[in-house]
């Protein structure tokens, strides 16, 4: 983050206790100047300017030459969901 205090939003439906995602729950990350961010691929997630009249300027690092961009309605995952195999172990 360069300047502003932008927030990430993210959408966690791990419930304790339960095994299925539930509806979830919106978690903000308010960020300063200075902080990093680190959004896994394919999360989905929002950025938001809290105060207009403070100017957000953030630097973006993608791993691949384009923006991959998918705008969504909502959090909500709606794609494929690995259930098993090597890629899972691991998980929380």
């Amino acid at each position: 983050m360069v300047s502003g205090h932008p927030e990430f939003i993210f959408l966690d439906q791990n419930v304790e206790g339960v095994k299925e995602p539930g509806p979830g729950r919106e978690i903000r990350v308010r960020t300063s100047p200075g902080d990093f961010i680190f959004v896994p691929p394919w999360v989905p997630h929002r950025e938001e300017n809290p105060d207009p009249s403070i100017e957000a300027i953030v630097v973006i690092s993608r791993s691949t030459q384009e923006g991959i961009v998918i705008n969504l309605e909502g959090l909500e995952w709606a794609g494929p969901v690995l259930t098993s195999g090597s890629d899972v172990e691991g998980c929380s």
